[in-house]
């Protein structure tokens, strides 16, 4: 197979990170929710990241593919929502603060790990939706914002989750033929 062999352990890995990440960002959303009393449920106006529609036809790799796109985007906006967080409100060190930057980094060890997964290095894109300037409209305009890229790490992180659990299912499978074949190449040549 051209480009990087994918195995077991690089793919269980990664679904490791993806679901301890989802908890993580399911935390943060909560934390942030109740700090600035608004509800953790998805805001209107739908989601900030998009992907093209997934087709069944598409093999976890290629959805793989999609989510690290996404998730790239999301670390983006993170980076923006901590730059102005942090130049309109005080910092102040607190549990939502810290649960973030353990956000922030686990977000980033996951891209690097689902990176190595990608055949080929295949690229592919997700849509974002322009960052809005929220400074004109006011700090709750920015805490709704800030609210709507959360969800958008919740989501994003779930379905990375649920692909690279599809993914480790194909590879654990995979290897388990390649195995079996080898065994009873051996039979054969013990006879």
């Amino acid at each position: 197979m051209a480009g990087r062999q994918r195995s077991g352990g690089q793919t269980g890995k990664a679904a490791a990170i993806a679901r301890l990440l989802h908890e993580e960002c399911a935390h943060l959303l909560q934390l942030y929710s109740k700090r600035e009393s608004l509800p953790s449920f998805a805001a209107p106006g739908g989601q900030l990241v998009t992907l093209p529609p997934l087709g069944a036809q598409l093999s976890p790799v290629e959805k793989l593919c999609f989510m690290h796109a996404a998730l790239s985007e999301c670390l983006r906006l993170l980076n923006e929502a901590i730059k102005r967080e942090d130049a309109e409100f005080p910092p102040e060190e607190d549990e939502y603060r810290t649960q973030r930057a353990t956000v922030k980094d686990r977000l980033g060890h996951l891209l690097l790990s689902t990176e190595r997964l990608l055949v080929d290095s295949k690229k592919c894109a997700a849509g974002v939706a322009e960052v809005p300037d929220v400074v004109d409209n006011g700090s709750f305009a920015l805490k709704k914002w800030i609210l709507q890229m959360l969800q958008d790490l919740v989501h994003w992180s779930s379905q990375t989750s649920e692909t690279l659990k599809s993914l480790l299912m194909e590879t654990e499978k995979a290897q388990g033929r390649t195995r079996r074949a080898a065994n009873r190449h051996k039979g054969r040549l013990r006879k």
